[in-house]
């Protein structure tokens, strides 16, 4: 079976248990890693579309583990009952669907032990769903494949607190250190704004990405600083300054800000 980093590294992100739903299956190669690695004992497989459902059913079969993965025609998990998995992994798919599946199925999955996410896009709203509905990001892995960075997340429900909580007071001392927060004594005396500033970049990077200094994500800011800071080299070559201009260059500078901030996490 021919698995890649980006879903092996889905795989690896899971707690060892009885049962996981894969929501969003396509092939079923997670699935399969998942019964492999002897992660889990039974995998449910779920998809929307039938086609990618079958495929994974050959899959399955091809590799004889019938009598540990069973498929299902699922949207989201409107197909999972109560107690059927301690776990879901939504991977490989947009971020906003990612929270439309865990908005739509909030009781059922606000009980289970963990949800391992990958999401393709929207990285932030993910985030600030899950700090919201108070899940806790758990722990965090970045993948370089392809030409493409793939962040994922393993969250537990009702948990959100811990990590939070000791990267910002990480951040809090790099801000002291580089003025950014004007030299607070504690956390609980920073302006609103850079509370605000605090929780945004932990939702657009990831609060164990950064608490951790992960490598992928150091190539990631890197690499996204070089890009923005080209963009505003075109724009201040174009010699125009239009109201639009002027909010563009005002956005790019916040989001170079917050990254110069984010990398001090690795001096």
């Amino acid at each position: 079976m021919q698995l890649s980093d980006r879903m092996r590294a889905v795989a690896a992100l899971v707690s060892p248990c009885e049962s996981m739903a894969d929501i969003g299956c396509d092939h079923g190669y997670v699935a399969m890693e998942l019964i492999r690695s002897r992660t889990c004992a039974h995998v449910i497989a779920m998809d929307i579309n039938r086609g990618p459902l079958e495929r994974a059913k050959e899959n399955i079969r091809d590799y004889g583990m019938q009598k540990y993965i069973e498929t299902r025609l699922s949207d989201g998990a409107a197909a999972l009952l109560p107690n059927e998995a301690e776990g879901i992994v939504c991977a490989g798919m947009g971020g906003r669907l990612v929270v439309s599946i865990l908005e739509r199925s909030r009781a059922l999955i606000g009980d289970m032990r963990q949800v391992v996410l990958q999401p393709q896009s929207e990285l932030d709203e993910v985030r600030k769903y899950l700090r919201v509905n108070g899940y806790l990001i758990e722990k965090e892995d970045m993948i370089f494949e392809d030409g493409k960075y793939y962040p994922m997340m393993r969250a537990l429900p009702a948990a959100f607190g811990k990590h939070e909580r000791l990267l910002a007071g990480g951040l809090e001392q790099l801000g002291r250190r580089t003025a950014v927060c004007g030299n607070p004594p504690d956390i609980s005396e920073i302006c609103t704004e850079e509370a605000a500033r605090l929780t945004s970049v932990q939702d657009t990077y990831g609060p164990y990405l950064l608490e951790h200094s992960h490598p992928v994500l150091k190539r990631y800011l890197l690499w996204q600083k070089a890009n923005l800071e080209q963009i505003r080299e075109r724009l201040n070559a174009s010699g125009r300054e239009t109201a639009r201009q002027q909010c563009r260059m005002t956005e790019l500078e916040d989001a170079l800000s917050d990254i110069v901030f984010c990398l001090y996490q690795y001096f």
